[in-house]
C-alpha cells in the first residue's frame, strides 16, 4: 500500500488535559493505519495527566514550559518518522485520519494535509458560538489548497518542517499559524473534507477570552514579524473595538450626534449578524454575540501589545546577529 512507504509519527501536546486525552489516545490506536509511534510531549501535569498516557504505548517527552512552539518542536525533534501528524489533547481523531492524510503524500508537491476540525463539546454553548463564528460549522465539502491550517489537524512532512525551521518558539501563540504560512510559500498544504478531526472548543467564558487574548498577542507577533497579512487575522474585531471605544470617548468630548451615529452603525451591525447567524444555523448560542461585540473586540487591542514585543524580539535578533557577524 501506499502508505506503507511513509513512517508515522503522531505528536500530541498535553497539560493538565486528563478530562480528555484518554479520548484522544484511545483514537489514535484506533486507526486504520497504526501510527509508527505516538509521542507525548507533557508540560508538567499535575491533574493524572501521565497516569493516562502512560496506560498506552507512547513515547513520553517532558517540556519545562516554555510555550507551545517550543513543545512542538520538542515533539518533531523526537519523531523518527517522516510524516508528523499532529493532534491537540482535547480532539479525537475519526479512525480513518492517517489513512486519509497519509494518501496525499505520495505528491511531492503537497507537504501537508489537513480537514474538517468539527466540533464534540457541544453542549457548550461559549463553544458553540466560537464554532460558528470560527468557521467550524459546516465546513467544506471538497478538497482545495490553502494556505494556513491549524496544528490540531495537520498532518506535515518532518524535512519541510526543519526546512522552514520548525516552530516560532518565541510566539505566545500562532506558531501553528505561521508555520503553515511558511510551509505553503514553496510546498502545498492540501485540505481533505474526508481527513476528520473532532475538537472540545472553549468550554467557558473564561477559557474562551484567555485563548483569545494570547491569540490576538500572536497575531501583533506576526505583524512585527512578516509585516501585514489579512491571512493572519479578521480585523473585523479589533475595527469593532476601535468603534465602542470612539463611541464611548465621544459621549464627553464630541456633540451629541457623534455617539449617536457610532452607536447606532455598532447597533445594526449586531443586529444584523445575529440575525444572519440565527437564521443560518438556528443556534442560540448567538446571544453570545453581545459578549462578542464588546468584551473581545476590545480585548483584540491585544494585537497591539504583541506588536510591540514582536519588534523588540526582532531588534534582540538583528543585534544578536549582528554580533555572530562580527565574530567572522
Amino acid at each position: 500500500m501506499p502508505s506503507e512507504k511513509h513512517r508515522v509519527s503522531v505528536v500530541l501536546l498535553t497539560k493538565n488535559s486528563a478530562k480528555t486525552v484518554n479520548k484522544a489516545l484511545e483514537s489514535i490506536f484506533a486507526q486504520t493505519r497504526k501510527p509508527d509511534e505516538v509521542i507525548v510531549v507533557d508540560g508538567n501535569s499535575t491533574d493524572g495527566t501521565l497516569e493516562i498516557v502512560n496506560r498506552y504505548p507512547i513515547k513520553l517527552v517532558t517540556e519545562p514550559g516554555l510555550g507551545f512552539g517550543y513543545a512542538r518542536n520538542l515533539g518533531v525533534q523526537t519523531a523518527e518518522g517522516d510524516i508528523i501528524c499532529f493532534i491537540d489533547s482535547d480532539c479525537y481523531a475519526e479512525p480513518n485520519w492517517i489513512e486519509k492524510t497519509l494518501r496525499h503524500f505520495d505528491n511531492p508537491e503537497i507537504a501537508g494535509v489537513t480537514g474538517p476540525t468539527n466540533l464534540w463539546n457541544t453542549e457548550s454553548m461559549v463553544a458553540r458560538f466560537l464554532a460558528l463564528v470560527g468557521g467550524r460549522v459546516r465546513m467544506p465539502t471538497k478538497e482545495f489548497f490553502m494556505k494556513i491550517a491549524p496544528t490540531m489537524n495537520l498532518a506535515v512532512r518532518k524535512d519541510v518542517v526543519s526546512e522552514v525551521d520548525g516552530f516560532d518558539e518565541t510566539l505566545v501563540r500562532c506558531e501553528d499559524t505561521e508555520l503553515t504560512y511558511n510551509i505553503s510559500k514553496h510546498y502545498k498544504i492540501l485540505y481533505d473534507p474526508e481527513a476528520v478531526m473532532w475538537f472540545r472548543g472553549s468550554p467557558n467564558f473564561k477559557t474562551a477570552s484567555k485563548k483569545c487574548v494570547n491569540h490576538f498577542i500572536g497575531v501583533g507577533q506576526l505583524f512585527a514579524k512578516h509585516g501585514f497579512n489579512p491571512a493572519f487575522v479578521r480585523l473585523n474585531l479589533p475595527v469593532r473595538g476601535f468603534l465602542l471605544i470612539a463611541a464611548i470617548l465621544s459621549l464627553f468630548f464630541a456633540p451629541w450626534y457623534v455617539p449617536v451615529a457610532l452607536f447606532f452603525i455598532l447597533l445594526v451591525e449586531f443586529v444584523y449578524k445575529t440575525i444572519k447567524m440565527y437564521a443560518r444555523f438556528r443556534d442560540s448560542s448567538v446571544v453570545y454575540y453581545v459578549v462578542f461585540f464588546t468584551f473581545w473586540s476590545l480585548v483584540s487591542f491585544a494585537i497591539f501589545y504583541g506588536y510591540l514585543l514582536g519588534l523588540r524580539q526582532k531588534n534582540k535578533r538583528r543585534i544578536s546577529d549582528e554580533r555572530l557577524g562580527g565574530r567572522d
